[in-house]
């Protein structure tokens, strides 16, 4: 099997119908895509349910799933009530993972906001989540967000093969710049990955080469033994905009391929 399969997000900025944007990931040389996890309604509706599936019969992987983050920082709540709205929520997404065969279901433990601090808890939160996902082999990827700290607290605490990590670079660079303790300290609990680039002040999801990350970097830091999708998280600028989504896909496939070839260089 090809190793490190190039994937991009099933949303990548084009307004079109999802099975175009599939087919189109496909042609520009997309190995797998991963899908946002809510219904798509006008002016294409296409239920949440029957994507993954799609997604299979033109020959791409179903990478994963991402979960809705609204509310996602009352994992957090002092308030039993709250936490168990939340998690009542992840609970059910992680039951579509086990009925459509989505292996990984990407989350985020906070929201546009609202970002607390670790606490007990959200590690009770996380237990309950985790314990599901063992019953039902489906693994939960919690996302590196506005915090620094809140990933490395959950996993530093719980030891499971169904927790682990989806590193998003650009969040990384607003949060961290260049210190990679994410990647070096649990680089082997690293599941799937958002790569895009900014320009260190806002998440502009932009193809790696157009910001400040250095790729070189984040490659001497990346796990030798990763074994899953380098899937990127990316959309058009408005220059980009002005061509196709297919030339805009073949230009991400591209520069997908460049930050792989990196990776694959180290000795």
């Amino acid at each position: 099997m090809e190793k490190c399969p190039l994937g991009i997000f099933s949303w990548f900025g084009y307004v079109l119908p999802f099975q175009e944007r599939i087919r189109l990931i496909k042609e520009a040389g997309f190995r797998a895509t991963s899908i946002w996890w809510e219904d798509e309604d006008q002016p294409w509706p296409m239920k949440k349910e029957a994507m993954p599936q799609f997604v299979r019969d033109m020959g791409l992987m179903v990478e994963n799933i991402h979960v809705p983050f609204n509310a996602s920082g009352l994992l957090w709540s002092e308030q039993e009530s709250e936490r168990n709205k939340i998690i009542a929520a992840h609970l059910d997404w992680l039951k579509d993972c086990g009925d459509h065969q989505i292996p990984v279901m990407v989350m985020h433990l906070t929201e546009e906001g609202h970002h607390p601090a670790p606490n007990d808890y959200g590690l009770e939160s996380m237990s309950r989540l985790v314990r599901t996902a063992e019953e039902l082999k489906v693994t939960i990827a919690i996302e590196n967000t506005q915090r620094s700290d809140n990933v490395p607290y959950i996993l530093d605490r719980m030891d499971s093969k169904y927790l682990g990590f989806c590193f998003d670079s650009s969040h990384y660079n607003l949060t961290d710049k260049q210190d990679f303790h994410l990647l070096n300290n649990y680089g082997e609990r690293l599941v799937t990955t958002h790569l895009s680039d900014n320009d260190g002040e806002k998440d502009r999801h932009w193809l790696p080469g157009q910001g400040k990350i250095d790729w070189l970097k984040v490659s001497e830091n990346f796990p030798l033994d990763y074994r899953g999708c380098l899937t990127l998280e990316a959309y058009p600028t408005v220059q980009e905009r002005e061509d196709s989504a297919l030339s805009f896909l073949e230009k991400a496939y591209s520069r997908a391929a460049k930050v792989r070839d990196l990776i694959l260089a180290k000795p």
